[in-house]
């Protein structure tokens, strides 16, 4: 369990540093990607440290929560490339942070799914 609590703060480090970079990039439009990026990096780093703990519904939420910002990712991940693909290139800066998000979060779930089980 430990190894998965210690992926699981990695994880959420870096989708705070990645909702950081966003934000940066574009602070007056780019505040979802800080509450999203940072919020959930932080929620987390918490999982991640209850499961060290050995919480017994700490790895069960993590599995759901990375589950489900996953598909907010790949939706959120769509809509931007859309745009791009339609001409707004600026956009592919953020398209590019969001596919890195879910990359991350693509090989963190099945981990925690077989840690699970």
């Amino acid at each position: 369990m430990k190894e998965v609590a210690r992926w699981l703060i990695i994880y959420g480090l870096g989708l705070i540093a990645l909702g950081t970079i966003g934000y940066l990039s574009n602070p007056k439009k780019a505040q979802t990607a800080l509450y999203s990026g940072g919020g959930f990096g932080a929620i987390s780093i918490c999982l991640g440290v209850l499961v060290r703990r050995g919480v017994p519904w700490a790895l069960p939420t993590s599995l759901f929560l990375v589950t489900l910002f996953s598909l907010l990712l790949i939706w959120r991940s769509v809509v931007v490339w859309k745009a791009v693909a339609a001409g707004e290139r600026r956009k592919a800066f953020v398209g590019s942070l969001l596919a890195l998000m879910l990359l991350f979060s693509v090989f963190l779930l099945p981990y925690l799914f077989q840690s699970w089980r």
